[in-house]
């Protein structure tokens, strides 16, 4: 049995379903034609089909589909007809299960249905079909269920061709003779067929709506002014969204679509006269054919992540992985067969974008969906991404766009420069089928940094965020573009390293798996695996110039194989250095050691160290590790320079600050403790934080590591692009015996400043820039001589203490009396003890008023120990300990002295001088 989630009526409800009224006589109008209350995918694959099988129209508005418990009892209305739907002789009208929040199992079936419900029937339940009136029309049950006709139908328990199809005869009110089944799926639909290119009011199956104004749809906000109602849209398709969108576990086909436009729009509208329409499948050859075409649909007005859209029967919500693509010519109401003109593309002012809101930007979401045209950009936040998109500054201002350190720099990028555009290369992607492998498109735009383009024109869409600009293959020309100074320079490299020299490069080599293993949902293969480490290693030799160490991050040491492994042998003067790791993907840290330069001793370090953290509040690693990925360390020496290296990679930014402020923490404490050992460090890596985080500060605390990012030449300061903003992920830190020999500091933007080019030269391989850092080697002939340096320290044990006073004792009140003060304590030997001892004869351990004594002796404590009383035999109290050397010490010594209020106090002073002695048995 599948389970449901069904309303809790009550009592007094559950009675009456029981007499609700039984089904009418066979009926001649209107019955159940099919049912599936599973299918392949799941318990919520389901439809139910109604036909007419009269000879007349069917007015079937306000009719009702009730399920309910496998008893009968708690009746729910899964669905209602609207009113004044008629459904014509013959036709079907189709009701499927639509599920929401990705969690599948909805209907699977390519027929799109008139109408959705969310709420499932249970294999052991049954339907009824109601009118208006509540009579019941038909009835399909379970063999057991009281809404049965008949004999009742045995419905299946596992998922697969789970239809219920009724036979071609009058209905005879017997399910079991009635129906045939189990069977795969054969819905029918009433559709756009049956409402016809210019239909009468009420002639099809649904009230044929009149046709909103995209401008009445549209808002100058991140939702649809006709959010979740049904509307019908005429205009003309201006392009084309041939990619489905994608994360690293789902594929999203609603993402793919059409952008429909007005012919004309009024001169005093304030909002868009253009809107996409999601889910429609573009055709495999000349997909953009359809552009210029005239277009009457209807769909469900909404918006996904802040762009408006449309979306037709059949396809579900777009924010689903299950969400279907379905054929223009099958929901559309028309479609013309000639092509109209485009409407004239808007000529984008930068002047207007710049001068209000911009946050909000409501001068390009006065523009979303219509078609556009840039006349110049220049990219300024680096080149064209992986992703095939870029983002450009309108006009010609070769200026490198940094990210702030800010607030609004987190939650809106684009607000220090709000006329900032991406150009996205939908369009021409061709529809592959799982966009998370390589592809290219054939409207993308190649920019390096500081390239100039000019006429870029299409429909302005809203992703990310961001509003872009996607040309399209029709209707306009290709954009043009003009090489800057960055291509001009072009290879990027570090320069020839110096022979005496040791260089080291920190390299987030991205998502390296080895073959056999799944990365993002898809098997690596020989080939794959073969060139991707070819254009690493074309990056390494012909960029980075073989640095004689390299820290690298997202290598997969996974099931017994090692990605690195390939990666060294194809350097082929090259070592790996990794371990398996934490990481559940199965990326690690380590390191590719050139010949020439000695490594031992590799081992992951850290990697059990338990979280910190109170709760998932603070980082939502906890429960669990520090480190998802922990530091690998490796011992390296070249020539007279000898160092212990870290490579890391720190929890990413989508979890809280916390998380890496504490693994920063730990890395820094651990470098602590190897310079103290007499170790020069080198911390590397991608630690997935700016230079001015907390982070990054906690690292730098202690003045134990410097960072050396503020070494690089200005301005080029950078590893990693995000949103059109250039920016720092990737560092390198290191102790001050490492500091002093730095002669060369820079990253290698062959990724940032470039895009990926078609050849595979090694531009593009990661999304993240190397740190590149240059030491300097002694040169020339030397000879070595042992010599002898040294510092002596006399035997040396100190003891500073003040006096103390309780104050005023008051006679007749019982109560304890307290006092402090401090200690300062020295000693050079290997242990130290602090003790304190009355050595009078009068009363020991007791305060004294002359001949007079308190009951009660003096208390003492260390540091807010435990008290414990003077001894009276004149022996020693020991208050504190050390077993090592200790300088200036602070010890803070408490006293307490307890009265009764019964004890007789003398008019006076109470006093006694305490000996404190400070000593050592290994001087």
């Amino acid at each position: 049995m599948k389970p449901r989630l069904l309303s809790i009526l009550g009592a007094a409800l559950a009675a009456a379903a029981v007499a609700a009224p039984a089904a009418q006589a066979a009926s001649t109008t209107v019955v159940i034609q099919g049912v599936a209350f599973r299918g392949p995918t799941g318990g919520n694959d389901e439809y139910i089909q109604i036909k007419n099988i009269s000879a007349s129209p069917q007015n079937i508005g306000g009719w009702e589909v009730f399920g309910s418990t496998a008893t009968g009892t708690s009746p729910q209305s899964r669905a209602k007809v609207p009113a004044g739907v008629t459904l014509p002789a013959g036709k079907s009208y189709l009701f499927t299960n639509v599920q929401t929040g990705g969690t599948g199992g909805s209907y699977s079936g390519s027929v799109p249905g008139d109408q959705t419900y969310t709420s499932g029937i249970n294999d052991a339940a049954g339907i009824q079909l109601r009118d208006g009136a509540g009579t019941v029309i038909d009835s399909v049950g379970h063999v057991a269920h009281p809404w049965r006709e008949g004999t009742g139908l045995n419905f299946p328990t596992v998922n697969g061709p789970d239809a219920f199809i009724r036979k071609a005869a009058p209905d005879t009110d017997d399910n079991a003779s009635d129906f045939t089944g189990p069977q795969a799926f054969a819905p029918e639909s009433c559709g756009a067929a049956c409402v016809g290119t210019d239909p009468e009011p009420g002639e099809g199956c649904r009230a044929v709506p009149a046709v909103t104004p995209i401008t009445s749809i549209q808002t100058l906000g991140a939702q649809s002014a006709c959010n979740g109602t049904r509307v019908r849209i005429k205009g003309i398709v201006t392009g084309i969204d041939n990619l489905y969108g994608s994360n690293y576990e789902n594929i999203y086909k609603g993402d793919s679509g059409i952008w429909i436009q007005e012919a004309t729009r009024s001169e005093t509208a304030t909002t868009s006269s253009a809107i996409f329409v999601a889910g429609i499948r573009r055709a495999v050859t000349n997909p953009e054919d359809v552009i210029g075409r005239e277009v009457v649909i209807e769909g469900r007005a909404g918006a996904k992540f802040g762009q408006v859209e449309v979306v037709p029967d059949g396809v579900g919500f777009t924010t689903d992985r299950d969400a279907k693509e379905v054929d223009l010519n099958s929901v559309a109401v028309s479609v013309s067969a000639d092509k109209q003109p485009l409407p004239a593309p808007v000529v984008l002012d930068q002047t207007k974008a710049e001068e209000q809101d911009p946050i909000n930007r409501p001068y390009y979401r006065a523009l979303q969906g219509m078609r556009v045209t840039l006349p110049v950009g220049i990219a300024t936040g680096g080149g064209t991404t992986k992703f095939r998109d870029v983002f450009v500054e309108p006009g010609t201002d070769a200026t490198r766009l940094f990210r702030k350190n800010d607030a609004a720099a987190v939650t809106t990028p684009w607000s220090d420069a709000p006329a900032e555009l991406g150009i996205s290369p939908d369009g021409g992607a061709g529809n592959p089928a799982d966009p998370r492998l390589p592809w290219r498109s054939t409207t993308q735009v190649d920019l390096d940094l500081f390239d100039v383009v000019k006429g870029v024109t299409g429909p302005l869409s809203y992703s990310f965020s961001y509003f872009k600009i996607v040309p399209q293959l029709a209707g306009a020309p290709a954009p043009t573009i003009e090489r800057g100074p960055i291509n001009a320079a072009y290879p990027p490299a570090v320069p020839a390293p110096a022979e005496s020299s040791l260089r080291v490069a920190s390299f987030n080599v991205e998502n390296l798996f080895p073959v056999g293993e799944s990365n993002d949902g898809h098997t690596i293969t020989q080939a794959e695996y073969d060139e991707r480490v070819r254009t690493i290693s074309l990056a390494v030799k012909n960029f980075l110039k073989e640095p004689d160490v390299i820290a690298v991050q997202e290598v997969a040491v996974i099931n017994g194989k090692n990605a690195l492994t390939g990666l060294a042998a194809k350097l082929g003067n090259y070592t790996g250095y990794i371990a398996p790791n934490n990481d559940g993907r199965g990326i690690a840290t380590g390191f590719l050691v050139k010949n020439g330069t000695t490594a031992t001793n590799g081992r992951v370090i850290g990697r059990d160290v338990p979280g910190p953290w109170a709760n998932a509040g603070v980082c939502d690693l906890y429960p669990g590790k520090l480190f998802d990925r922990a530091p690998y360390a490796l011992e390296l020496k070249k020539g007279d320079i000898s160092f212990t290296a870290l490579s890391n990679h720190f929890a990413s930014q989508s979890h809280q600050n916390q998380c890496r402020i504490d693994e920063a923490k730990w890395v820094r404490d651990t470098a602590a403790e190897m310079q103290q050992q007499g170790q020069n460090v080198l911390v590397a890596g991608d630690l997935n934080d700016f230079e001015f985080s907390s982070a990054l500060s906690t690292l730098a605390g202690g003045n134990v590591l410097t960072n050396l990012w503020t070494k690089a030449p200005l301005g080029q300061a950078y590893s990693y692009k995000f949103n059109g903003h250039l920016q720092t992920l990737d560092h390198i830190f290191v102790t001050s015996g490492l500091e002093s020999r730095v002669t060369d500091f820079r990253y290698v933007h062959f990724d940032n400043d470039y895009y990926e080019r078609p050849e595979g030269d090694g531009t593009g391989i990661s999304d993240h820039d190397p740190p590149v850092v240059t030491f300097g080697l002694r040169e020339g002939a030397s000879v070595s001589q042992p010599s002898t340096l040294n510092g002596s320290v006399p035997a040396t044990l100190a003891l500073t203490i003040g006096n103390a006073s309780f104050g005023t004792f008051t006679p007749g009140d019982a109560r304890d009396y307290t006092t402090t003060l401090d200690a300062t304590v020295t000693s050079t030997g290997e242990d130290a003890t602090l003790s304190v001892s009355d050595g009078s004869s009068t009363a020991p351990g007791r305060l004294v008023n002359g001949s007079r004594a308190l009951r009660s002796p003096v208390q003492i404590n260390a540091d807010g120990g435990a008290f414990a009383p003077l001894r009276t035999d004149n022996g020693a109290l020991t208050l504190a300990s050390w077993t090592e050397p200790i300088s200036t010490r602070k010890v803070t010594l408490g006293f307490k002295q307890s009265i009764a209020g019964d004890e007789g106090l003398r008019t006076g002073s109470y006093a006694k001088t305490l000996t404190f002695t400070l000593s050592t048995t290994a001087p």
